[in-house]
């Protein structure tokens, strides 16, 4: 039996959803830094200063662009974990927006050496990367 293709129409479509599927996510602009996807959401992250010490405070300032689905808000939280230790910071950070999609968090500290996992929260899309500290 021979197989039909979809018209040109069809496949016009569904290459434009897919697209759009994507979102501004995948085509915006953000500042350099550690590049995090998911869903319609993309975030680039870098720590002031850019090696992190355990015991000694940092600040981490990033940058997110989300597609038109993702509701961002209000709705952006930062914070990290160690998970072979089940534990997070002894601190919570503050998170203030500087304009543009960019923010500014401070307060963070790694209490002790080993891998920990930074976990931004953008609108309900789950962004995370993990960073070992010596």
């Amino acid at each position: 039996m021979e197989k039909r293709r979809k018209p040109l129409r069809q496949r016009l479509a569904a290459g434009l959803i897919g697209v759009l599927a994507l979102g501004a996510a995948a085509a915006c602009e953000l500042p350099p830094g550690k590049r995090l996807a998911a869903g319609n959401v993309a975030l680039t992250y870098r720590t002031e200063p850019a090696r992190v010490v355990a015991g000694e405070h940092f600040e981490v300032h990033f940058s997110v662009c989300a597609g038109a689905s993702a509701l961002v808000t209000g709705r952006i939280k930062a914070d990290a974990h160690m998970p072979e230790h089940k534990h997070g910071m002894n601190y919570r950070p503050s998170i203030a927006s500087i304009g543009g999609g960019g923010y500014r968090s401070e307060g963070w500290l790694f209490h002790m050496p080993g891998r920990w996992e930074f976990v931004f929260d953008v609108g309900g899309e789950r962004l995370t990367d993990s960073i070992q500290i010596e």
